[in-house]
């Protein structure tokens, strides 16, 4: 089950956040990048520029802390729902590229910062 809750978070929602749109479909913002706790995962952000550098790292880093919880505790609580195989693993993708898409929207709009891409950086691709 644990093997399907890294796969959940590190890869199965990498779709979504492609078709979120890439860094230059946000002009005129600052781009962000933070690992995940996971120590695998790389989230890039597209924040609104505060009044002040220090002002709009802040707001990342509370952006990234939102969405990186979010994300994790949602693979988590859908992997521990899945009953495994093939279908499972489909439906479980979509629902959690349906979840990090509602947690993109809610970081626009509490911190003024959105999610762009995550990627894996282990392996031989990362």
């Amino acid at each position: 089950m644990m093997g399907l809750f890294k796969a959940a978070t590190a890869g199965l929602g990498l779709a979504a956040l492609t078709a979120c749109g890439a860094t230059n479909s946000y002009p005129g913002r600052t781009q962000v990048q933070f690992m995940s706790a996971d120590q695998v995962t790389q989230r890039t952000y597209a924040c609104l520029p505060g009044e002040t550098e220090r002002q709009t790292q802040s707001r990342a880093s509370s952006a990234h802390r939102y969405v990186d919880g979010a994300i994790r505790s949602a693979g988590a609580r859908l992997a521990a729902q899945s009953t495994g195989g093939f279908g499972s693993g489909l439906g479980l993708q979509a629902e959690l590229n349906a979840e990090i898409a509602e947690i993109s929207r809610q970081s626009e709009a509490e911190y003024r910062c959105v999610l762009v891409s995550s990627r894996n950086t282990s392996g031989p691709f990362g």
